[in-house]
């Protein structure tokens, strides 16, 4: 069977590319510019528009880039499910916060810590795990995350205090945060550069669909059964999913450093049993890997994207997940079950709607700008794709503000809702593929870093969007977010016009 990059060569047009090859020495990307200076032209593998394939895939078929577009397909709607299931994991229990708290004798606000420790210990589990997973690869790593998740839901559903639960989703978080620094990594891994923008989008919206869609199936567990049950189930669904990626999802991590491409090809059979030598045969643990994520915040083409999409992602999405239980009882007088439709369905759709015109588009606005260079694609020219987001997550913020303040009927609510999720998909996506281009080896790091400050930032809402509205009111300080995530926005707006030429080279995982 041909290899993907070569299906892709083949479809080129031959025309199309001997125009493109003619500049390909002034005007190729920085990482292959001084490979097609030194190798014919008709070396340099090529997509089906006649750009150069970045990056440049090996003649080893255990490299990812040489799969089949159906095991690619499997790998990464696998990968999408595990994010999927941590952040359902997450908020399943939102709409039950009544009757929990009632069980744990505690008040709505003390009992929304139980997934507010959940976020912020899946920002530290996904800082933690990502140097293991840059030796030993990220098959075993994200097996371990489906083994401990599937226990430690099931004790979080035993948990008879307000103690004991909130230690047991503590670790529940610190596990389930590994693919969700570690998926986008996985995403890079397999695809080229000119595609990433749609299978990033394909990733993003599981990741966020994931939080979006928990608070409508545990409204009706909450009915139906017991609180109990919004841990059991996730349980039951990551057992499974440890089942079937053990046995469909191969080994993603590929070195292509020289010496480790000199090495004899691992059999497919080593590479599924993790046998033999580790995914990474040339590199050991240093405590300075635990620190490289950190260090990723010293490049403003990774700091202001990241803090940007930690807003975004607070008051576009867990604002809305937190406040719910209390202020729908409040103003609509609702039950779980009504909670969680009117907060998860516009949440859900809003996302689905956003990624229509997220990855595509992201990859659209690529192609076109480096078709017009003659072939070099600039990272910064997807930035442009986010600019919708930008502006509808905080419209949607301030609509459901004033709804909830004016106590109008729950159809502007819900528009205000899905609104803000269209922008908070659409940013999302756009930052995942940006920091991507821009620093391709260090993308495990991107995602954990990215996936940090966003479950940070989650996290600390928690402590003050309920008492501010109640000191302002719910349409005033809903604004005040909104106009907070307006002004963040503008930070990296300068990237747009420098960030070409702030952007520095990283002198680590070269090789990958």
């Amino acid at each position: 069977m041909a290899s993907y990059p070569e299906q892709a060569n083949r479809s080129t047009n031959a025309a199309d590319s001997e125009a493109v090859g003619e500049k390909i020495g002034e005007t190729a990307t920085t990482e292959y510019a001084d490979r097609e200076k030194k190798e014919p032209d008709s070396q340099i593998l090529r997509d089906r528009h006649g750009l150069p394939l970045v990056p440049q895939p090996s003649s080893d078929p255990m490299d990812p880039l040489n799969w089949s577009p159906w095991l690619k397909g499997t790998v990464l709607a696998q990968v999408s499910l595990l994010s999927f299931t941590a952040l359902l994991s997450a908020s399943l229990i939102a709409p039950t916060y009544v009757p929990l708290g009632e069980f744990l004798h505690e008040d709505l606000v003390t009992t929304a810590y139980v997934t507010s420790v959940f976020i912020a210990c899946a920002g530290i589990g996904s800082l933690f795990w990502i140097p293991f997973s840059n030796i030993y690869g990220r098959r075993p790593i994200y097996l371990l995350s489906l083994l401990a998740n599937t226990a430690f839901l099931v004790a979080s559903g035993k948990s008879k205090s307000y103690g004991e639960i909130m230690a047991m989703r503590a670790l529940n978080g610190f596990f389930a945060g590994i693919p969700l620094g570690l998926g986008s990594a996985t995403v890079v891994d397999l695809f080229f550069s000119y595609e990433r923008g749609r299978y990033m989008g394909i990733y993003t919206v599981m990741l966020i669909t994931g939080g979006h869609l928990a608070p409508v199936i545990g409204g009706y567990v909450a009915k139906n059964l017991t609180w109990q049950w919004c841990f059991y189930i996730p349980s039951i669904i990551t057992a499974a999913e440890f089942i079937i990626f053990a046995a469909t999802v191969p080994e993603t991590l590929f070195s292509r450093a020289p010496e480790a491409l000199a090495r004899p090809s691992k059999p497919w059979t080593e590479n599924m049993l993790m046998i033999g030598p580790r995914a990474h045969p040339t590199r050991t643990l240093h405590i300075v890997d635990f620190f490289r994520p950190a260090q990723l915040l010293l490049y403003p083409e990774v700091f202001f994207p990241t803090l940007y999409y930690a807003i975004i992602f607070t008051y576009g999405s867990i604002l809305f997940i937190i406040s719910s239980a209390n202020l729908f009882r409040q103003i609509y007088h609702y039950m779980p079950q009504q909670t969680g439709l009117l907060l998860g369905l516009p949440l859900t759709i809003g996302s689905l709607l956003g990624e229509t015109s997220a990855g595509w588009v992201s990859d659209y606005i690529s192609r076109t700008r480096a078709i017009a260079r003659g072939g070099e694609r600039v990272p910064e020219d997807r930035l442009l794709g986010m600019i919708p987001g930008a502006i509808l997550t905080p419209l949607g913020i301030i609509i459901e503000g004033v709804c909830l303040q004016k106590r109008t009927h729950w159809a502007g609510t819900a528009m205000g809702i899905g609104i803000a999720s269209v922008g908070y998909q659409i940013v999302t996506t756009a930052v995942y593929s940006y920091t991507a281009e821009c620093h391709k080896p260090q993308a495990s790091e991107l995602g954990a870093i990215i996936s940090f400050s966003r479950q940070l930032m989650g996290f600390t809402i928690g402590f003050y969007a309920i008492p501010l509205s109640a000191r302002i009111g719910i349409q005033n300080a809903w604004i005040t977010f909104a106009f907070i995530s307006v002004g963040i926005y503008l930070l990296t707006v300068p990237l747009l016009f420098w960030g070409r030429k702030w952007r520095r080279e990283i002198d680590w995982h070269k090789d990958l």
